[in-house]
């Protein structure tokens, strides 16, 4: 079985306690987990950062298959700014969103846009 490539970069500069930048590719060759990226930039399956971009990503900025942020950018978003295919926040964009103002195809909130509804569903 063909070994798959692991990729791990941190810069060794830090800011706030966090590396400038955390690269994290693939598997991690010690434990076999999906590499966990933590910085003020974090690349990776899992990343933690105040921009995070991966799989699975939380920060301030996460971009991302599911992500948790303040804005976040992905298929699920959750957070304040939310722009997603499933999209949670005090403001959603996106085609399933449930926010404060939600902007979707069905869009579920206090104040609501709606491309698809007639009416929208309000709360």
């Amino acid at each position: 079985m063909p070994h798959a490539i692991a990729i791990r970069n941190t810069s060794s500069v830090r800011l706030f306690g966090l590396p400038l930048y955390d690269i994290a590719l693939g598997r991690d060759p010690e434990t076999g987990r999906a590499g966990h990226a933590v910085g003020i930039l974090a690349i990776g399956q899992l990343a933690s950062g105040i921009v995070a971009i991966g799989a699975v990503a939380q920060g301030v900025l996460a971009i991302g298959a599911v992500t948790i942020a303040f804005v976040p950018v992905g298929a699920v978003a959750v957070g304040a700014l939310s722009f997603g295919a499933v999209s949670i926040g005090v403001d959603a964009i996106g085609i399933v969103t449930l926010g404060y103002h939600a902007l979707g195809i069905v869009a579920v909130g206090v104040k609501t846009w709606s491309l698809a509804l007639t009416k929208s569903l309000a709360i």
